[in-house]
């Protein structure tokens, strides 16, 4: 059914990868999705997305904060501070690299110029440079007012679950060197639409709308697009819920008796409506079908 979106949305659908570092030599990556929206370089991803670069910038910059308290501690003696502050050191960055992995990613480095926010209805525009249209395939075609989304739609979302990219630290050049990991495959997750959810924000006439699906979204799929079955954007995965089912089940464990609520966890789009109404507050031309 989504053979055809899938290769429409492989043409604007890439990788977001995170590299971090921790000052106790831990190496790791997180991935996320975007979108390349136009030729100017904007891709549309998740405010979450963003939001966790600027933790990262904040992580590395708050070591300086962390040595004056540890030097303070010492000076007073205090051991069981500084092992205290000792530990959390070792596990603030000390660096970290954001990899937008367009075609020619490697060679061009493109790196955000400038980005706009919406963290009520997380959403985010971010420009790149430099940015080569030529290696894209295509752009999104967003699904217009005149055919809004339904319940019992059937949707798919796409996006970089289930994987990591593998690097080490070369402490001489203070640099990632990537072993492993690139190209990261893709990962499909199909549902139906199954209710609508308005999220009304104190000082914000509109609500922020989410599209509810009967399936999660995954970890790594943030910022990704959720599609119709012709490839075009209904929305922009944005996080998954728990909803109470309302009663427990119980099993055996080591011989104990353990009794666990039951949920059911479906996946929140940030909706067409809300996507197009930010790209138009900020500007992005985009093309709608």
């Amino acid at each position: 059914m989504f053979t055809q979106a899938l290769q429409v949305a492989g043409h604007f659908t890439f990788p977001y990868v995170g590299m971090r570092r921790r000052h106790d030599g831990v190496v790791f990556s997180t991935l996320a999705t975007f979108m390349v929206v136009n030729r100017d370089g904007w891709v549309l991803t998740s405010a979450h997305v963003i939001e966790e670069i600027s933790r990262a910038e904040a992580s590395v910059r708050g070591v300086a904060s962390i040595d004056e308290r540890i030097a303070k501690a010492r000076r007073a003696h205090e051991r069981q501070q500084v092992e205290e502050l000792k530990r959390s050191r070792g596990t603030s960055l000390s660096h970290h690299v954001e990899i937008w992995a367009v075609p020619g990613f490697a060679a061009a480095q493109p790196r955000v110029v400038e980005y706009r926010v919406d963290k009520d209805a997380d959403l985010a525009a971010v420009r790149l440079e430099p940015f080569d249209a030529a290696t894209v395939g295509g752009f999104p075609l967003f699904r217009g007012p005149s055919e809004p989304v339904e319940p019992g739609m059937s949707v798919c979302r796409l996006g970089y679950p289930f994987h990591s990219v593998d690097a080490t630290f070369d402490e001489k050049r203070r640099s990632f060197d990537i072993q492993s990991g690139f190209p990261v495959p893709r990962f499909a997750l199909e549902a139906i639409v199954s209710r609508f959810q308005a999220v009304k924000i104190e000082g914000r006439q509109t609500p922020a709308a989410f599209i509810e699906t009967s399936s999660p979204g995954l970890r790594g799929q943030s910022g990704g697009p959720l599609l119709d079955v012709a490839g075009r954007v209904c929305g922009v995965q944005s996080h998954t819920a728990h909803l109470d089912l309302g009663f427990d089940a119980s099993y055996e464990r080591d011989g104990e008796r353990v009794v666990e609520r039951q949920f059911l966890n479906i996946g929140r789009a940030s909706h067409i409506d809300g996507v197009l109404a930010f790209l138009d507050e900020h500007g992005v031309s985009y093309q709608t079908g």
